[in-house]
């Protein structure tokens, strides 16, 4: 097996250091460049790039379409930002952090076959990071790690992951509540398709819309939405998520009142609102359950991912979770899917004593609570 150099296993605080993070877990190529100047400091970002595949016309993700695109993209993305900025020769950057997982494979081997070989090609540390604790730890870049304090509870909502999670400390992760079929943010894309919304991000267009319409919140509309997994005999205190039969109610909705297909724009929020507010009151009502019967007191709560973005889930989280004293969303560019996030957590692994063989290849399933390669 191929080795880097040897490095000491403690991280000098007087060190500093630049970072090359690259993410490509699914149809976004994502480059970051981040200093870190000053231990003291948070890192600043230099300069972050990201293109996105358009799969509007296909209707969704194909992944063999994402990883042609992630290939192509994210080297001359790479290229493009390490040129622009000097860090070049002997200017290089001097650690190498990427998305291993959890993920599309082809979308994955892109990125991280790239970050391998400029690791070897430059003789740096590369650090492999795991797709959600890059999305778990994002709200720590501004305070450089200092808050939110471990031990602390996470909503992960995006279009691939939706879990709630207590984080003892960085490597040390329990899953309270995970999704038994398909994630939120999936689930509001399709759901946001059959209410006619068309593009490439359909869930942040549906939001969109709702906050444009605001004023038709609340308002009556012949549109049925019930909760999933709510008790009813011989089931119980379920600590699960289900999304999938949104995508059959919204259906069924359509087929016995819009037979057409078509809805006014007051319909259509009426509807949208209805439908995001049930999704959201799932997910908020599990969270509720699991502090409940797991006897959870924490101080602070991250909600982080694609689908946090949305001010109307923070609104009902906070209005719901009184005894939480401190909420920590990450700035919406930051909530779906970019290289700063897995260059901060790979920047917290690496002060840890955390590096990558070379040999590792990409993980398509990683389960968040399986870290056990971090702990050194």
């Amino acid at each position: 097996m191929l080795r880097l150099r040897t490095m000491s296993r403690c991280w000098h605080q007087s060190r500093t250091y630049r970072v090359l993070a690259i993410e490509t877990s699914c149809d976004d190529a994502c480059v970051a460049l981040l200093d870190r100047f000053d231990p003291a400091r948070p890192p600043r970002v230099v300069e972050e790039s990201k293109h996105t595949l358009d799969s509007a016309h296909a209707g969704g993700v194909i992944p063999t379409d994402a990883a042609v695109h992630n290939r192509t993209q994210v080297a001359v993305l790479t290229s493009e930002l390490l040129a622009k900025n000097g860090w070049t020769g002997l200017d290089r950057p001097d650690l190498v952090c990427a998305t291993r997982g959890p993920g599309m494979v082809g979308s994955l081997v892109g990125g991280y076959q790239l970050a391998q070989g400029l690791s070897i090609a430059w003789n740096v540390p590369l650090v492999g990071v795991h797709h959600m604790l890059g999305h778990l730890l994002t709200p720590r870049l501004a305070s450089n790690g200092q808050e939110p304090q471990f031990p602390f509870l996470s909503l992960m909502a995006s279009g691939g992951h939706t879990m709630c999670v207590l984080s003892r400390s960085l490597v040390d992760h329990e899953i309270l509540v995970d999704t038994i079929d398909i994630a939120a943010g999936d689930a509001l894309d399709k759901c946001g398709r059959e209410l006619g919304f068309r593009g490439n991000m359909i869930g942040k267009e549906l939001a969109a819309f709702l906050e444009q319409h605001s004023q038709e919140w609340g308002q009556p509309v012949d549109f049925d939405i019930k909760e999933p997994l709510l008790n009813v005999p011989g089931r119980k205190d379920m600590l699960a998520y289900s999304f999938g039969s949104f995508i059959s109610q919204v259906r069924t909705n359509m087929s016995k009142y819009y037979p057409d297909g078509t809805l006014t724009d007051a319909q259509k929020a009426r509807a949208g609102y209805r439908l995001a507010q049930t999704v959201f009151r799932h997910m908020v009502a599990k969270i509720k359950l699991a502090m409940r019967l797991r006897n959870i007191q924490v101080d602070s709560f991250v909600c982080s991912g694609g689908v946090a973005a949305n001010t109307m889930l923070r609104t009902m989280l906070r209005a719901e979770l009184p005894e939480i004293k401190h909420f920590h969303f990450p700035e919406p560019r930051l909530c779906t899917d970019n290289a700063t996030m897995i260059g901060w957590a790979g920047i917290e692994l690496y002060e840890s004593g955390v590096r990558t063989p070379i040999g590792k290849s990409v993980v398509r399933k990683w389960p968040l609570c399986e870290l056990d390669e971090y702990k050194v």
